[in-house]
């Protein structure tokens, strides 16, 4: 029996314009903007490094319907890299990208072909004169399509000792944040003779089943907001009849959205926290190094650094510090937010169950952030307090976050009437 190797992708969302782009630095926008052309580059890459026999894109090539020509040449430019060494590529247009959309006049280089839309289609794959696989798909002809396509791929009964594959984009069981497009369950494929289901839709990469058939979603190989963290690739196959294929996962992206966690317990020196963040950082699950890093950071434990790190402003200067010329650099590490979760060095339950002053402030503080008109009562009098039009005006602005000025204000205020040891 023939061994087939391919690449099976999904999910490219090519000339993305990435949530939130307006609130990032401007230089950093311009290289989100590039990244999802990046990760696919890097897929053509690994075809030609691996020589596969194919490429697979299971839908969803480009972001939008209304996809820029700049984005549609880079995506033929690319194909016809593989072309140029005789690797074929199959794919669907999924619902960000459906077969309605595309140009007429954008021409495919050879060896690319692109299911239609009214019915499963198949071809088939040779090495040499050789007939080895049989790869079957279907398009969207429209953004939503509701239909259990699954239920129309027929296995053709020439194809019966070949590899058989199945390209599909849509809904394998449970939706989750996904439009649930093409719904189908495994029963719907389980007895149709497949060998490998290629499918596309789900974002988060999944090997949903190893052997008869083997089923897997890719994900996407570029995530695009904090709902997509993690490592993000595609998968390398390598697949022969009757036996359980190899399925390997290669990470592609540009850029790496991920929340870290940074315990500070025992942490007193201001100078340890680059350390820290970058310990949490190389503990990642399949971190890359040609890969490039947009952060949250929490920060949590016990630490002498809590007051400090409560201070007005500080947080965003620090952040400020960290982000200094990293976008010089090729590969970036740029942090979009650190929340303070940490606890002071003392144990303020202890102190706020017990008596005295401090416990009567802290219980009071306790009272105010369970009630918000007692805490809007508070910063009414703030501002009746001030004669400074403009620290009134400070004030006004800052009504929305009242818990979070509640709270650096309770710790300002421990920092004061507790005099923690040395």
């Amino acid at each position: 029996m023939t061994k087939i190797k391919f690449v099976h992708t999904a999910d490219l969302h090519l000339d993305t314009p990435f949530k939130g782009l307006s609130d990032w630095n401007g230089d950093l926008a311009s290289r989100l903007r590039d990244a999802t052309f990046h990760g696919f580059k890097k897929i053509i890459d690994l075809c030609l490094q691996e020589k596969v026999d194919f490429l697979i894109i299971s839908g969803d090539v480009f972001d939008g319907e209304n996809k820029s020509l700049a984005a549609q040449l880079k995506f033929v430019d690319e194909l016809k890299r593989l072309s140029g060494k005789q690797i074929p590529v199959y794919f669907s247009c999924g619902n960000h990208d459906p077969l309605s959309s595309w140009m007429d006049s954008l021409q495919m280089p050879e060896n690319v072909f692109r299911f239609g839309s009214d019915r499963v289609e198949r071809y088939i794959h040779r090495k040499g004169d050789e007939p080895v696989a049989g790869i079957y798909g279907i398009s969207y002809a429209n953004k939503e399509v509701h239909k259990n396509l699954a239920r129309e791929y027929p296995l053709a009964q020439e194809d019966a000792s070949l590899v058989s594959i199945a390209v599909l984009h849509g809904t394998l069981g449970s939706p989750g944040p996904h439009a649930n497009y093409a719904p189908f369950v495994f029963d719907d494929i389980a007895g149709k003779g497949f060998d490998y289901w290629a499918l596309g839709h789900i974002h988060k990469h999944s090997i949903v089943r190893t052997k008869d058939p083997a089923v897997a979603y890719p994900g996407n190989p570029q995530g695009r907001d904090f709902g997509e963290t993690g490592s993000r690739g595609c998968y390398l196959v390598e697949i022969e009849k009757h036996k359980t294929p190899e399925i390997r996962f290669v990470p592609v992206q540009e850029i790496r959205f991920d929340e870290i966690t940074v315990d500070l317990t025992g942490k007193d020196e201001i100078n340890s926290l680059p350390d820290r963040i970058e310990d949490a950082i190389q503990a990642l699950d399949g971190l890359q190094e040609t890969a490039s890093c947009i952060l949250r950071v929490d920060f949590v434990g016990r630490t002498r650094l809590h007051g400090d790190l409560n201070r007005p402003r500080e947080i965003e200067l620090l952040r400020e510090h960290f982000n200094e010329a990293q976008l010089s650099r090729k590969h970036f590490t740029w942090i979009d937010r650190i929340e303070v979760k940490t606890k002071p060095a003392f144990d303020i339950e202890q102190i706020e169950k017990g008596s005295g002053f401090i416990a009567e402030v802290l219980r009071s503080f306790a009272k105010s952030e369970n009630d918000p008109e007692k805490l809007d009562g508070l910063i009414t009098n703030a501002v009746d307090d001030f004669s400074s039009h403009a620290v009134k005006r400070e004030i006004e602005l800052l009504e929305d976050e009242q818990r979070e000025i509640l709270e650096k204000a309770k710790w300002m205020l421990l920092d004061k009437l507790i005099n923690e040891p040395e």
